[in-house]
């Protein structure tokens, strides 16, 4: 399904950071904190979806029941909730979101509860993917953090290990305009006497996450100290004290998978003990991992991206220079936002390795309108303001140029729906109009 009407109508209500609520809904319908016997619990700005993925994929291969819960979609509400490799279909997910929503209009009425919203859009979705899971019996429960961490809604749940992948700057008007404050907030994740996964942190940065892991005993596991790896011809090698893995093959495109790789390694590492995993399993996971949306080719000039921040966008940048290298076509760079994205660092980082800008937008409700984007980029590369996406592709000269999709997560699932919508009579999508007159 594309949504639900619960859905639609929780996501007119915004964001309530916090745990109390849907803490105590849990235990109302009789899930404690410590119900999932095995959680890893995935926080950072960017490349924490993909560790998750890659961490599926081993599981899998390992034999195991995997839960993995992520955010956003990219195209279905589906994709958010998968058990064992498969998204959560469309009658299961109806009857869970109405029965959650049931119970917990009736735990709110119980309690005295004087909100019309006692569970809002990312906490109901957390409470179906929980109670999936569940009733699933699965063997380990892989959580991505929505935002932040110390308040997000996927905290509610006792954890094994925790990962912390990066930190930068994203949602500065809620986690803080610096970055040892929006490391704090990340650093609610970590649990008492757990491991805890690091990748390469700044220093600022770096104190923080380690201070934090002393106060709760936590074990520390940093990439670049305590474990790390190496690019090679043969592939990637990955040592961590006396254990080496040679010849890694990444399923994802792009040189910093390999970072998020070596985390997704490290983490199987440590919880040996718990959930015993071959290095055969370790290996046929990485390189079957897949990752909608993500530095993925649509077809061999289309690439998709959802680099949303600048730090997302600085590695797109790098991945693009590197395939120029490799091709004499121009490069179109489609443009879309959220609205309260920084565009305008995006835009100067992914300007210096494109052509030309088609500033658009999708019919999302949080979409910044392509014309905003035009106003407020401030760049040297030709722009042209192209409206709706189904428009602005129209004006792509496919086959003749590289089409990069970038900037927004929704962008890239509605240019995904289209090219699905109309694969079969691609020729009345793809046409050749010249922009010289714009």
């Amino acid at each position: 399904m594309i949504t639900h009407p619960i859905l639609s109508e929780l996501a007119t209500h915004g964001v309530r950071m916090g745990l109390t609520n849907l803490r105590a809904f849990l235990e109302h319908i009789g899930i404690p904190p410590g119900r999932c016997p095995f959680v890893i619990h995935v926080g950072g700005t960017n490349g924490k979806g993909s560790v998750c993925k890659m961490l599926e994929s081993i599981y899998l291969e390992a034999g195991y029941t995997v839960g993995l819960y992520t955010s956003p979609h990219v195209q279905r509400v589906n994709e958010r909730i998968r058990v064992s490799g498969t998204d959560i279909d469309s009658a299961r997910l109806s009857k869970l979101l109405e029965s959650t929503h049931l119970a917990a209009g009736e735990w709110a009425s119980s309690e005295g509860f004087d909100s019309d919203i006692p569970l809002t859009y990312f906490e109901m979705m957390t409470a179906v993917a929980i109670q999936h899971f569940v009733q699933e019996q699965a063997d380990v429960v892989i959580l991505e953090v929505g935002l932040g961490g110390r308040l997000d809604a996927t905290n509610v749940l006792d954890t094994t290990v925790s990962c912390i992948v990066s930190i930068d700057y994203d949602h500065t008007d809620v986690l803080g305009e610096d970055l040892p404050s929006i490391a704090t907030e990340k650093a609610g994740i970590i649990k008492s006497g757990q491991d805890v996964i690091l990748g390469m942190m700044n220093e600022s940065v770096d104190r923080v996450l380690r201070y934090i892991a002393g106060t709760k005993d936590a074990t520390v596991h940093q990439l670049g100290q305590h474990f790390n790896f190496s690019m090679g011809s043969e592939g990637v090698s990955f040592q961590s004290g006396s254990f080496r893995l040679e010849g890694i093959k990444v399923g994802l495109a792009g040189t910093h998978q390999c970072h998020n790789a070596a985390l997704a390694i490290q983490i199987v590492h440590t919880q040996q003990h718990l959930r015993p995993v071959t290095i055969s399993s370790t290996l046929r996971g990485l390189a079957q991992v897949e990752h909608s949306g993500r530095l993925e080719w649509l077809t061999d000039t289309i690439l998709l991206d959802a680099a949303h921040n600048p730090a997302g966008a600085e590695k797109l940048a790098d991945y693009l220079q590197e395939i120029r290298q490799g091709t004499e076509l121009p490069v179109t760079l489609l443009l879309g936002c959220s609205k309260e994205k920084d565009i305008r660092s995006i835009s100067v980082i992914l300007s210096s390795v494109v052509d030309r800008i088609f500033a658009t937008h999708c019919s999302h409700p949080r979409a910044k309108s392509s014309t905003n984007i035009v106003r407020e980029v401030k760049v040297d590369t030709p722009i042209f303001d192209m409206g709706d996406v189904e428009d602005a592709i129209q004006h792509c000269r496919w086959g003749e140029e590289l089409v990069v999709v970038a900037g927004s997560i929704f962008l890239v699932g509605a240019v995904k729906d289209i090219w699905e919508e109309r694969s079969a009579v691609s020729s009345g999508l793809l046409s050749d109009d010249n922009l010289d007159s714009q």
